[in-house]
Order: C-alpha cells, then sequence, then structure tokens
C-alpha cells in the first residue's frame, strides 16, 4: 500500500476489518460485574487501564476517541489497532438467616395452622413443607458470562474479545481522522439452573456497542488540540428473571381464616361465588419475566480539549454524551401454576364477572379468564438513559524519564436509574399488580396494566484516578496506576440487586516498542467489593415493608455479596 493512497480508499479497505472486529467483540466481550459504574472497564485500552483510567491529559492512541477525542493528534500518518480482553469475574451472594421481623411472621401465620406447628412452637414437617425458602443459608455464583446481540442472548465461552479501529493523519495536515470499535456498557451473565440468586437475574445482559465512531481531530497550534467524534451505538438488553414475592398477602392465603371459611376439608370451595382456595405458598414462584429487546442505531458524541501550556505539563478535558436508548422487542410473562390454581379457581366462580366488571369500575383491574388463558406475550419497549460523563486530568512530566496523571470524573449514573417497560397490551399479572398495589400501597411501586418503572435510585459520582508511567529505556514504559470507583447506589437507598459496592481499581502494565515502530501495550487491573445488607433494609432485595410490591424476592433475609474481577487487556498498533 503506497503513501499516496487517499484517505477514501484507506476507509474501504478498512471497513470490512472494521465491522468484524466489531462482530467478534460483540460476540464474546461480556462482563459479569452489573451494569452498575462499568465505567471505561469495557473500553478494553491496556494503557488506560495500566494507568488506572487516568489518561484524559494523556489519551491512549486510538481509545482518545473514547477518553478524549483531541488525543488523535498525536496519531501520524495511517494506524491501525488490535485490543484483545479477557476478564476472569467472580460474583457471589450470601443469602444467610432470616431477621426478627420474617422469623416472627412465619411463626404468626404457622400459628393459625395447628398441623404447621408442635407443643413447642417450633415449625413441624409440614410447616417447614409450606414455608420452604429454597434461598435460606445458601450461596449463589455467576455461571458464566452472558451477552446480548441483534440474535438475542447468548452465552459465550469466556468473558473477552477483540477490538478495533484506524486512524488516518494526512501528510502535512493539522486533521487527524479515526474509526473505532468500543464498549461504553458490555456487562452480563447467568447463572444455573435451581441456583438461589436466580431471583436477582436468572440471566442478563446489557450492551451498549459503538461499532462505527468517526472522529476528527484539529491540531490548533503546539499547545491546543481539539477533537470530535460520534458514535453510531447497538443498544441491546435481555433478562430472564423468576418472580416471587413473599409478601403477607401471601401468607393469608394459608390461615385458617381463608381455608377454614371458604374451603372444603377436600380442598373445594364451600361456594359457587368464588374459589380461593388453590394452594399458592409464600415462596412459590409466580411468574418469570423475560424479554429480548434491542435497537440497532442511537447516536451520540464525544468532545475533547487539550492544552499544553508547558512541554512538560498538558491538561485534558473531555466529555461524553448521554444516550438515550429506545428498544424493542419480546417479552412472555408467564402465569406458572400456583398462581393459575388460584385465578383458574377465582374465574371459574359464578360472582367472577360481576367482580371484573366492579373492578373495572372502580379501577382495580382483574384479568378475566380468556385474559388468563391467553397468559402473557407480546411485544415490547424498553426505555432508558446511559449517563453522559464529563473528565478533567493533567499530565505531568516530573522528570524526563517519568510522568505522572491524575484525573477527576463525573458520571450522572442518577439519569440510568428508571427503566421504563412498555408491553403492547394489558398483561393479566401486570393487572393483578396494579390493583394490588393501589390497595396496599396507593400506587407507590409504578406498576400499570401495561407498563411498569424500575426506579434503582441511582446518584451521580465523582472519583478520581492516579497513573504513572517510568520510561525505563526507549523501548520499555513501565505503568501502574490506581482509581477509587464509589458506588452509584446511596447508602440511604440500598439495592442488594446491584452488587457492586465501592471498590478501588488497582492495576499495572507496560508498553514495548519495537525496532520495526509497532506497539505492543499490556495492562492488568484487579478490583474487589464487598456489600451487606442486614434483614429488611433493601426496598429492592430484602424489604419487609407491605406495600413494597417490585422485587422483595429475599423478604426479611441477611444479603451479602462478594464481586471481584481480573482484567487483561493486549493493545497492538502499527503504522500501514
Amino acid at each position: 500500500m503506497t503513501n499516496e493512497i487517499t484517505s477514501a480508499n484507506a476507509w474501504a479497505h478498512l471497513r470490512p476489518a472494521l465491522v468484524k472486529s466489531a462482530l467478534l467483540f460483540a460476540l464474546f466481550e461480556s462482563q459479569t460485574s452489573e451494569a452498575s459504574f462499568t465505567d471505561d472497564i469495557s473500553i478494553g485500552n491496556a494503557k488506560a487501564l495500566a494507568l488506572g483510567h487516568a489518561v484524559t491529559a494523556d489519551p491512549p492512541n486510538i481509545d482518545s476517541i473514547h477518553f478524549n477525542p483531541a488525543g488523535l493528534t498525536r496519531q501520524q500518518g495511517r494506524q491501525m489497532y488490535l485490543k484483545g480482553v479477557y476478564g476472569i469475574f467472580s460474583q457471589e451472594y450470601i443469602f444467610g438467616d432470616y431477621g426478627d421481623f420474617q422469623k416472627n411472621l412465619i411463626k404468626e401465620y404457622a400459628s393459625y395452622t395447628p398441623e404447621f406447628v408442635d407443643e413447642n412452637g417450633e415449625l413441624t414437617q409440614a410447616g417447614r413443607d409450606y414455608y420452604y425458602d429454597e434461598a435460606l443459608n445458601t450461596r449463589s455464583k455467576l455461571k458464566g458470562p452472558t451477552s446480548m446481540l441483534p440474535d438475542g442472548m447468548s452465552n459465550p465461552p469466556l468473558a473477552g474479545g477483540v477490538m478495533g479501529g484506524a486512524s488516518y493523519t494526512p501528510p502535512g495536515s493539522r486533521f487527524t481522522f479515526a474509526t473505532n470499535v468500543y464498549g461504553p456498557m458490555m456487562n452480563g451473565g447467568y447463572r444455573a439452573e435451581g441456583d438461589p440468586g436466580r431471583f436477582a437475574q436468572q440471566r442478563g445482559a446489557f450492551s451498549m456497542l459503538a461499532y462505527f465512531s468517526p472522529t476528527v481531530a484539529y491540531k490548533i497550534s503546539d499547545e491546543w488540540q481539539v477533537g470530535l467524534s460520534v458514535g453510531f451505538n447497538y443498544s441491546g438488553m435481555g433478562l430472564e428473571l423468576p418472580v416471587r414475592v413473599p409478601n403477607e398477602v401471601l401468607f393469608f392465603f394459608g390461615t385458617p381464616i381463608i381455608q377454614d371459611n371458604l374451603c372444603n376439608p377436600d380442598g373445594t370451595s364451600v361456594t359457587d361465588l368464588f374459589d380461593v382456595c388453590g394452594e399458592l405458598k409464600p415462596y412459590d414462584t409466580l411468574t418469570e419475566m423475560n424479554f429480548e429487546v434491542d435497537q440497532g442505531l442511537t447516536f451520540s458524541y464525544n468532545l475533547g480539549l487539550l492544552w499544553s501550556p508547558e512541554p512538560w505539563l498538558t491538561f485534558g478535558l473531555a466529555y461524553n454524551s448521554e444516550i438515550k436508548a429506545k428498544m424493542k422487542g419480546d417479552y412472555y410473562f408467564p402465569i406458572l401454576p400456583g398462581v393459575r390454581r388460584l385465578l383458574d379457581g377465582l374465574s371459574s366462580g359464578t360472582a367472577f364477572n360481576t367482580l371484573v366488571k366492579v373492578g373495572d369500575f372502580l379501577d382495580y383491574p382483574i384479568p378475566t379468564a380468556e385474559e388468563i388463558e391467553k397468559q402473557g406475550r407480546g411485544k415490547l419497549g424498553v426505555k432508558y438513559t446511559f449517563p453522559q460523563r464529563l473528565n478533567a486530568g493533567v499530565s505531568v512530566m516530573v522528570t524526563p524519564n517519568w510522568k505522572v496523571n491524575f484525573d477527576v470524573k463525573w458520571t450522572e449514573w442518577s439519569v440510568f436509574s428508571d427503566i421504563a417497560l412498555q408491553f403492547d397490551g394489558e398483561v393479566p399479572l401486570m393487572q393483578l399488580g396494579y390493583t394490588v398495589d393501589k390497595v396496599l400501597a396507593g400506587g407507590a411501586n409504578g406498576i400499570k396494566p401495561d407498563r411498569v418503572s424500575f426506579n434503582f435510585g441511582l446518584q451521580d459520582v465523582l472519583y478520581w484516578g492516579l497513573g504513572t508511567e517510568y520510561q525505563y529505556s526507549s523501548n520499555l514504559a513501565l505503568r501502574f496506576g490506581f482509581q477509587s470507583r464509589p458506588s452509584a447506589v446511596p447508602t440511604n437507598r440500598p439495592n442488594a440487586y446491584i452488587p457492586l459496592n465501592d471498590a478501588n481499581l488497582i492495576s499495572f502494565g507496560f508498553g514495548y516498542e519495537t525496532d520495526s515502530g509497532s506497539i505492543f501495550d499490556f495492562g492488568i487491573g484487579y478490583m474487589q467489593s464487598k456489600s451487606h445488607w442486614p434483614p429488611c433494609t433493601s426496598n429492592l432485595g430484602n424489604a419487609c415493608d407491605l406495600s413494597v410490591m417490585i422485587s422483595p424476592n429475599y423478604q426479611g433475609q441477611d444479603i451479602k455479596a462478594e464481586v471481584s474481577f481480573t482484567l487483561f487487556e493486549l493493545t497492538y498498533s502499527r503504522h500501514f
């Protein structure tokens, strides 16, 4: 390939390779940490990782597109880049004992049924069977990664992948052009069948993949450089979530108040008006929320500025825009046997049609027999906003061989708090949820017959990173980094379904340039987080409030979580 090749021809030759890189990355790259607070982790740049991501004033090669587009002015001629990422991840839940609230709740309701307790007030075998909680005093681990692609969720064999990009600076020009493949957010995981942690998530994945990112950077002078990147992104989300709600309402169904007054000894109803005698245990799985949605194209942009008032001093400022995702796909929201028996019995009564009409009139909808029969299947829309980010940094050459970088970053995670699910029609279980929510909580849970909003109550985060590089020789640079990564979950709104708490990232690596001009960058990063939610402290997890209707799947139970990961990243670049 000659030096006279035009930039248009260069892109024509590179485009197929970049598309393949995007597909390879999307196929294999998946983090098993939760969707929250994955800032920069899935970008896959070895130099940035080794420097604790403190690179706003010292942007790293092609990934300047993400960290600070102005840094592309430091790339010369035609260059190609390949990046490899591999991660070793661990996420474990430790589900402990009940707190006093749940113990007393079970003891109280068990006492209404003589065969459930012995003379000492302890649960008999029948009582233990009825109040059996498979998650009590157990552990849960993610089995592997999950990714979301245009053809749906899949479980790849490893958490890693390959990405790439290219840059071009025309001879004598102040402009540099580039594009890159990277993942602003790529995470997901799955649990084995029967794992007690499946009520937090059986399988799920978030994907935000920039598969085309045309970028232009301009060198105003030796002191000032600017850059702008436009992102063409794929956005996808998939979820498989069994749902149980060990709420006091379900405990009530097993009491003599219902069984002795409304049911015969053989389990049939004493009246033809309605039948509420179908057994529904407090810890039964009520349904499974299954959906896969995506959006093939969302737009974003990144802005960057570099200022070097002295040869040894550089300041950097960068902005990553928010991304609004409006995804569409399919859902399946079935009614499982326990609820089905109860609803079938209720709908078989002679008073059921009247009850439905009265409920509709009072805006307390009850699904009809026909709606129950159809189950819940159809089209779904999901909306969320991926947060904007603002980064500022400084890079100082302390000595001719020793450089220190420092960054301050801000991410608006609060906008990611609300994830809205819009169904294409009223869903039987959502109708029931809406009615129960109105009766018990005045509608505070945000459940509607055809939609629901999950509010994670996240907060914006401000954090910092420190990196240092020592030029050991003309070919070899050694790097070390540290980054403080605070949780976006506020202490006054704990969330047991986001197990990544405050953590520190520790990293190191090196850069090596061969005599032929090829550059290899290698980085290793390690991070660990531990969390604890005592009984009844997390509305999303183990809440004991009767009015909390969404996701108290481990009501009244002690929950701990441990998350750790080790990242290995390699970047290769050369002129062509």
